[in-house]
């Protein structure tokens, strides 16, 4: 048998450094502005949706009045300085206008508003991605599959949630639910 020291010492200087390592993670809400011609939109408490910012073709199979198509997402940016890993993650929260419609007979400020809290209920589930992503516990190993995992965990709660005011309220319908809705998401977007 042959003695290689030189592996023997590689490996024990590797595995110092890979346990050595620590993963530090920066998370930023991202308030991105978009050009006027654009499609997307980027929320802003300043700006409030507009009808003239529902672009698409209304789908008149639909129960519904309007749809607003709206999301978030977020940019991932890694750097290793050292023994050192920087997670750089910026979260956005964005409106579509070719995919959000509305039917020609709907335009009152009232509808409008029911459309404007889907995109608050986007942006509320936008912080709650970003606080869980402050909380998460990443690793070397671990960061992209707890990344994807909680995007998708937020993903689907905020669909969930999306259904219920839908539900609750009826598509706007139930007008005493609506104005529940309406004092809870205020509550919930003034708070960030």
């Amino acid at each position: 048998m042959i003695k290689q020291p030189g592996i023997l010492v590689f490996i024990l200087l590797f595995s110092i450094s890979a346990f050595s390592q620590k993963v530090f993670v920066e998370v930023t809400m991202n308030n991105k502005v978009a050009d006027t011609k654009n499609d997307t939109i980027y929320y802003n408490i300043n700006r409030p949706l507009t009808w003239d910012d529902f672009k698409g073709v209304p789908d008149y199979n639909s129960p519904g009045g309007a749809v607003t198509s709206s999301g978030f997402a977020f940019n991932a940016n890694m750097n290793m300085v050292g023994n050192n890993v920087y997670l750089n993650l910026k979260v956005s929260t964005f409106f579509s206008k070719k995919n959000s419609w509305k039917k020609p007979d709907i335009g009152s400020d009232y509808h409008l508003l029911h459309e404007q809290h889907h995109f608050d209920i986007t942006r509320i589930s936008a912080q709650k991605f970003y606080n869980e992503l402050l909380s998460a516990n990443f690793t070397l190993d671990n960061y992209q599959k707890l990344l994807s995992s909680i995007f998708n965990k937020v993903f689907e709660e905020n669909n969930m949630l999306q259904q219920k005011y839908d539900n609750e309220t009826r598509h706007s319908i139930d007008t005493a639910s609506q104005f529940q809705w309406n004092n809870k998401i205020a509550g919930q977007i003034k708070s960030l």
